[in-house]
């Protein structure tokens, strides 16, 4: 506990300078300063922002499994009631 302070510290000190606007946008002053190349972004989305069918197919089973309880209790409720009303009718 006590000892991975310093990590922590410099965890912090690199949140704080990602934070930092880019003082230097010009690449010659960039090149001149010995700071990295800025990276354009895309126009359209990353490949990690894309949904392959891998992913949708796991979301709809997720929602399958959040969804199927409560159609299977309704539905047991249901059948329950109706089998009575006959039963008893």
């Amino acid at each position: 506990m006590f000892f991975g302070r310093d990590r922590v510290e410099e965890d912090l000190a690199r949140i704080r300078h990602a934070n930092i606007p880019d003082k230097y946008p010009d690449p010659g002053e960039r090149r001149k300063r010995g700071l990295p190349r800025l990276r354009r972004k895309s126009g359209g989305a990353s490949s990690a922002e894309r949904f392959s069918a891998k992913d949708t197919l796991a979301m709809i089973i997720a929602v399958f499994s959040l969804v199927m309880p409560y159609v299977a209790a309704f539905f047991g409720v249901m059948g329950l009631l109706v089998f009575l009303v006959w039963w008893f009718w």
